[in-house]
């Protein structure tokens, strides 16, 4: 469905740019769709953020064998995430993408559709009243924090019920399948949202795409063979040369393949055979990475929030950027297994920082092509962080 999806969406995007030019009237027609799709994606996203979170953590096997490397394994997974994307915003923040030096201005209303950034930044204050209220309000950030001390909680009554974990499993069973159902949409809404800002911005926004894709795929290759090369090298005494030789064929068949669940089984039978890892380590390691480990999509969220922010002509604090750092982060724990898994931690990050989930159509038509540099990168960081473990288990 993923594949199939994707492809629908890069059609919807190509008749949009035709459509735009040729028939304007009917594509000004057509604005209704984008709008209802965004409203409904809306109103999903508190559902989307809880079930998910909410499940993985209190679903979470912490009575492995192998006890000792449980705490060790999430904590480098969850660091590796949050450098992932403090690398995009540093690197990503020098790159001007407006046209002419310009922001791209829109005539519509979208951009009168921001959050307040003080909500957001709010959840950062220790203070219950404003915590609750914020919750209340479906805050995607509070629901966030909410979502962990809930997964927390349950994980803890389940070592006396499995109940609780029952019905969190058919929430989120529930959850997935709906946003399944929703995502289904997303084609027709990515021809009437984007058809309809290239009529407003009379093209201007297919240059800016353009550097947004180059950047982000050099970008995307500097990370991995500079960031996992080096820890590779000092944090798990492997030679870069050997190490991206011996996951060369992974990686590949993960770019194709998009997929790093697919990709799974030949992720450990490489971590066995050509890094000579130890099978309780990568048995372990690699599977709870294919969950949370999501460097790659960081990435990629990072780039995104600063492209349309500068498109957009919105500017972002220190303060802001921390939100995108957070949010992408704890978004990605429980995301793996919902489908065009970036466009939906896009909406949840995108609206944690004011930037309109319209804007999501001018990037969702390369999503496809991002998303196999995105995957080579998850499973990269997967086969690194076994790496490392196995070495404290040697140790």
């Amino acid at each position: 469905m993923h594949k199939k999806l994707s492809i629908f969406m890069l059609i919807s995007f190509l008749l949009a740019i035709i459509c735009a030019y040729l028939f304007p009237d009917f594509v000004v027609k057509s604005k209704f769709l984008g709008k209802y799709f965004i409203k409904i994606l809306k109103a999903f996203v508190p559902f989307l953020i809880f079930g998910t979170i909410t499940y993985s953590i209190a679903s979470f096997d912490a009575f492995s064998k192998i006890k000792k490397i449980v705490p060790l394994t999430l904590i480098l997974y969850i660091l590796s995430t949050l450098l992932a994307i403090t690398f995009a915003l540093i690197i990503g923040s020098g790159i001007n993408y407006e046209v002419n030096n310009k922001p791209i201005l829109f005539t519509s209303e979208i951009l009168n559709e921001n959050v307040d950034l003080s909500s957001s930044l709010s959840v950062l204050a220790i203070d219950l009243t404003n915590f609750i209220d914020l919750v209340l309000d479906a805050n995607p950030f509070a629901i966030m924090i909410l979502s962990l001390l809930l997964g927390v909680i349950f994980r803890y009554v389940s070592t006396y019920s499995s109940k609780p974990i029952i019905v969190l499993s058919k929430i989120n069973d529930a959850v997935i399948q709906a946003t399944n159902y929703i995502m289904l949409l997303a084609p027709i809404a990515i021809f009437s949202l984007f058809s309809n800002l290239l009529i407003e911005v009379q093209g201007e926004t297919i240059y800016s795409l353009l550097k947004f894709v180059i950047s982000s795929i050099l970008i995307f290759i500097l990370y991995m063979f500079l960031f996992y090369g080096t820890v590779v090298k000092y944090f798990a005494g492997i030679s870069p040369l050997f190490f991206f030789s011996a996951i060369k064929d992974t990686l590949i068949f993960a770019f194709f393949s998009s997929s790093s669940a697919a990709t799974m089984p030949l992720t450990l039978k490489t971590a066995n055979e050509k890094l000579a890892l130890k099978k309780e380590v990568s048995s372990f390691v690699i599977p709870i990475g294919v969950t949370v480990n999501m460097d790659g999509s960081a990435i990629y969220l990072g780039l995104a929030a600063i492209f349309i922010g500068q498109i957009l002509g919105i500017n972002f604090s220190i303060h802001e950027y921390l939100i995108i750092c957070l949010t992408a982060t704890i978004g990605s724990i429980g995301a793996a297994g919902v489908p065009s898994v970036a466009l939906v931690m896009m909406t949840i990050v995108f609206s944690s920082v004011g930037i309109p989930l319209e804007a999501i159509a001018i990037i969702a038509g390369v999503d496809r092509l991002l998303d196999m540099f995105r995957t080579s990168i998850n499973v990269a960081g997967d086969l690194t962080i076994a790496s490392i473990v196995n070495k404290f288990i040697n140790n």
